[in-house]
């Protein structure tokens, strides 16, 4: 029985791309329309030196990052190392050149989206290939090795670590980017979601808490809020977050996902007229993270009806999956969800999505394991993507190599409850198409009587549904009781799973009653 990919859980916690996207996107310009009085002395002095001095590409993009994250896009020596960049373009990065348009209000702009646009599901299989990674962390070091003080490179090493799953390697280089620079928006948002990612709340929310940017940055103070909205506790910045949204010195865009974050804890509350409020002020200038929140807040408040297509939101395919999604276009769907995992190659929600909608909804099996093969990358021994592994691999009645999938689980590994009961039931699963019967029948029946014990009703209606399919297969004795407890589940049944799953089920069933009996 495959984990299915839970609604409930979203929150506004920073996305994590290179630094060069994040600054074409506009996530590390100043926040305030006008900077009346200086926050602290900033001076990028050091960086024009270095420039001077050494005259090369990578001295000239660090100039730019430093101009661009503190307002200095008008300075005389920055906007000569942007023309130097753009008369070097044949050795520079996109992300340099990026950086030089960006300074010089070039018309000529990088579409982020342009390298995702033709991709489907197919480009998943080059993730399967760990090298370009590899070489990437190679590259990097050596970047280090020339400037050990800059802790951008520290945080694109982790971001590289995290992608193939190396937990230690990924928070040990995070931790010297902070050591670094912890007074950096990319730096302290960077390393939210890396410690988020790798369920460390404690030390995220402490990293934010303590810091003085926090007391003025939406963008952190929205990250804040997330984390303790995660960890079931009341931020204190709740109402600095208010005042900043409410004083008219900063750009919709800057507080997009602070008014996401505070009308996420609104919605929670049960105040939803404040939480519409706040989530109309976020769709104003909306980016991919708050776009994709108000998608799954309109789930939980019809009133927030939204179409993420109308809105010109680089990188959007988040929201885009979900949407195509609760319309039925299930081919779309699993393109940009494919886009979204190619997007954010650490993450889990993109694969649970992809491979729950190939394996119930699709009925193809083998764009469920390519999703999962592709997030197994990331996460090698995460329960719940080898019980999907295994799930698909068993409906593709190869059972034998679903056991083993299985059995990859070590034993020490902590699972939570609803995993613990789809892994019961998926096991049951490979052993009916095993040839025996009696073993899965007895944890199908174990796995049911879990979701009953958690009070979760869906959870319920799929695993006797999946039973029910496994024993009209068979061709067993019980298929009349257990055909007995499938009509009573709720025809109305919202999630889609159920529905599609009760539908094959009655299908399965009438053709086995037209089948002659021997």
């Amino acid at each position: 029985m495959a984990n299915l990919f839970e609604h409930k859980d979203r929150r506004v916690v920073p996305n994590w791309r290179s630094f060069g996207h994040t600054i074409i996107l506009g996530e590390l310009n100043s926040f305030q329309k006008e900077r009346i009085i200086p926050l602290e002395e900033v001076t990028i002095e050091s960086y024009i030196l270095d420039w001077k001095i050494n005259r090369t590409v990578i001295h000239a993009s660090d100039l730019l990052s430093a101009a661009i994250v503190n307002n200095f896009k008008t300075n005389k020596d920055v906007i000569e190392a942007a023309k130097f960049i753009l008369q070097n373009s044949k050795i520079a990065s996109i992300s340099q050149i990026s950086l030089a348009n960006k300074i010089l209000n070039n018309s000529e702009t990088i579409d982020l989206s342009t390298p995702f646009n033709s991709i489907t599901l197919q480009g998943l299989h080059s993730f399967t290939n760990t090298q370009p990674i590899w070489q990437k962390i190679r590259e990097t070091k050596q970047n280090i090795n020339l400037y050990p003080f800059n802790p951008v490179f520290y945080v694109e090493l982790s971001r590289y670590y995290s992608i193939l799953g190396l937990k230690k390697k990924s928070i040990n280089a995070m931790k010297i980017a902070l050591h670094l620079g912890s007074n950096n928006r990319f730096i302290l948002r960077s390393a939210t979601r890396l410690f988020a990612h790798f369920g460390e709340l404690e030390y995220a929310h402490d990293i934010l808490r303590r810091n003085p940017l926090t007391n003025f940055d939406p963008w952190l103070i929205s990250a804040e809020i997330s984390i303790a909205t995660i960890r079931k506790r009341t931020s204190k910045f709740m109402k600095k977050g208010i005042e900043l949204i409410n004083s008219k010195n900063i750009s919709p865009f800057n507080f997009t996902e602070l008014a996401s974050s505070l009308g996420t804890v609104e919605l929670l509350n049960g105040s939803t007229k404040k939480s519409r409020e706040l989530f109309n002020k976020s769709m104003i200038a909306p980016n991919d993270n708050s776009l994709a929140q108000i998608e799954w807040a309109s789930q939980k408040d019809t009133h927030l009806e939204i179409n993420p297509e109308s809105y010109l939101v680089k990188l959007n395919y988040e929201a885009l999956a979900i949407d195509n999604f609760q319309n039925g276009k299930y081919d779309l769907a699993i393109d940009n969800a494919a886009r979204w995992f190619i997007d954010m190659p650490f993450s889990k929600r993109p694969i649970l999505f992809g491979s729950n909608l190939a394996s119930t909804i699709l009925k193809d099996q083998e764009k469920s394991i390519a999703f999962l093969n592709a997030g197994l990358i990331s996460h090698p021994n995460d329960p719940q993507l080898l019980n999907n592994y295994a799930y698909a691999l068993a409906l593709d009645n190869k059972a034998k190599e679903a056991l083993e999938q299985l059995n990859k689980i070590k034993s020490d590994t902590p699972i939570e409850g609803s995993t613990k009961i789809c892994l019961t039931a998926t096991k049951g699963l490979a052993f009916f198409r095993s040839g025996f019967p009696d073993l899965g029948r007895n944890l199908y029946l174990e796995a049911i009587e879990e979701t009953k014990n958690i009070h979760n009703a869906t959870l319920n209606w799929i695993a006797i549904l999946n039973y029910a399919r496994e024993e009209i297969l068979t061709g067993s004795e019980y298929i009349d009781n257990v055909m007995e407890a499938v009509g009573k589940i709720p025809k109305d049944a919202k999630d889609i799973e159920v529905k599609t799953l009760r539908d094959d089920v009655i299908k399965a069933y009438e053709s086995y009653k037209l089948k002659p009996k021997e």
